[in-house]
């Protein structure tokens, strides 16, 4: 009964806590877009299927679903951040094990339970929901929805549940085993040259939508309790926080930064600092290159496993990495909190370009690696050089809008309905262009090469034109919470 009002009041915190940032009509707001996003394909169906195989667009969404789930379990990775952070005055329930006579196993199952049934009633559903309304004007059968929210939802259980299981042992024994049992994975399936189509179409919740089979929907229910259970015990008990120790480098950190930005090298210091010693820097550099690998292995399967080419060259994933470059800004706007600011001779504008350089430090360090490695794997190094200055560009341009609409509170300020216009607008043309001109490429290099560079060249001038407002817009600012 207790853990029923736990779970209830878990819920209530997620509501309140996103109503604090936002309004209380964002907590719905993204589960109508995605009732919009699936009323727009239900209803475009017809053509879809003239191009690719009913088949094909079901296996694709269970796998994609699998892996959001995935994504989804990354909070055990973050568990013990979680408890240690705090929200200016605001605290988690996860963290209550630290003053009430709780267990933080117990509470953090049930922060994995609340987080399990609001992924699957506000993002799965909505799906679904965007289906049946499309039923109404085109052929689709509601008993086939019926069946498709359950072997979704099936997909995503068992992609939460093996991430989370995943990262709790990770958390416990480190990174190293995980890598190496993925390592020997990937050899096994590139030595043994299995049908990798054969084995994504056997995931147990797209067998069970085509055979409506209860008993595999048992199977994978007992997977996922099985690894529930796993994850359970090998969750740390944290009676309090941990007590880290650091040598000083602060001095030498200074002063290499000070010989390359003089004028934010110590504030640049601190903030390199903080990464480090928190152990912050795995899971921001780690944000943001799952989702680039992802893209590729999405495309990979898209163009290897269903077999249509769709001409993914390397230009396109560089502006990829231009887009998905706003996750690094908002981590990095995130670090620390900036109330403290308040409180030393510092400006909001400032503090947002030493943030900026830092995420141009970062941003190279994991892109550059990235385009060479599918470049290698595409057989495109031949395009690196073009690349590189397409993903310069773009995240240039793309991290100078994201630092001067949302200055130091992206996580919040990007989610406000008038600022993600804006950003929409400034950003979301200059995409669909650089992508039109990565696929254009194929036909005529001379000119694509020639507009990319013009391209980027009005990103990189409209880019000092925003830093150069960033005093207007944010100078005289106060530092606070989100």
């Amino acid at each position: 009964m207790l853990d029923a009002k736990i779970l209830v009041w878990m819920f209530k915190e997620e509501f309140r806590l996103q109503a604090s940032f936002f309004n209380r009509s964002y907590f719905f707001a993204s589960s109508l877009v995605m009732i919009l996003f699936t009323f727009v394909m239900g209803m475009s169906l017809p053509m879809l299927q003239q191009a690719v195989a009913i088949d094909d667009i079901l296996l694709a969404a269970h796998w994609l679903i699998l892996f959001y789930g995935f994504g989804v379990g990354g909070f055990a990775l973050f568990g013990e951040r979680i408890l240690e952070r705090r929200f200016g005055s605001i605290s988690l329930l996860l963290g209550s094990g630290y003053t009430l006579p709780i267990r933080h196993r117990r509470l953090f199952f049930l922060f994995y339970i609340k987080d399990t049934l609001y992924y699957i009633f506000f993002t799965i559903l909505p799906m679904i929901l965007g289906l049946v309304i499309a039923s109404g004007f085109v052929s689709i059968s509601l008993t086939s929805l019926s069946m498709l929210f359950i072997s979704l939802s099936m997909a995503f259980l068992l992609g939460i549940s093996s991430s989370v299981m995943l990262f709790t042992f990770q958390v416990r024994w480190g990174s190293i085993p995980v890598i190496v049992l993925a390592g020997a994975l990937g050899v096994y399936l590139t030595v043994t040259g299995v049908n990798i189509y054969g084995i994504t179409a056997a995931l147990p919740p797209l067998v069970c939508y085509h055979s409506h089979s209860i008993l595999i929907i048992l199977e994978v229910l007992a997977a996922v309790l099985l690894f529930m259970v796993i994850s359970f015990f090998l969750t740390k008990e944290i009676p309090m926080p941990y007590e880290r120790k650091a040598s000083e480098n602060y001095k030498r950190t200074a002063g290499l930064t000070s010989k390359l930005v003089p004028e934010y090298g110590p504030i640049l210091a601190k903030d390199i600092m903080d990464l480090i010693r928190s152990k912050m820097i795995f899971p921001v550099v780690f944000t943001f290159l799952m989702p680039l690998i992802f893209l590729y292995a999405f495309i990979w399967f898209i163009e290897s496993v269903i077999l249509l080419n769709l001409r993914f060259s390397l230009l396109f994933y560089a502006v990829m990495v231009g887009f998905f470059c706003t996750l690094l800004y908002s981590w990095l706007s995130n670090i620390d909190i900036s109330e403290c600011y308040n409180s030393l001779p510092l400006s909001m504008p400032f503090v947002i370009k030493s943030k900026l350089i830092l995420f141009f430090f970062l941003n190279i360090l994991v892109a550059v690696p990235y385009l060479i490695a599918v470049g290698l794997l595409k057989g495109e190094i031949g395009l690196l050089w073009i690349s590189l200055l397409l993903m310069l560009t773009v995240s240039t341009y793309v991290g100078s809008v994201v630092a001067y609409l949302t200055g130091l509170f992206t996580n919040s300020y990007l989610l406000d309905a008038k600022i993600l216009t804006q950003f929409t607008l400034m950003v979301v043309p200059i995409l669909v262009m650089e992508t039109l001109l990565s696929f254009y490429y194929h036909f005529n290099n001379y000119i694509a090469t020639f507009c990319i560079t013009g391209l980027g060249l009005l990103l990189v001038a409209a880019s000092f034109i925003l830093l150069g407002r960033l005093n207007n817009r944010w100078m005289g600012k106060m530092f606070r919470i989100a």
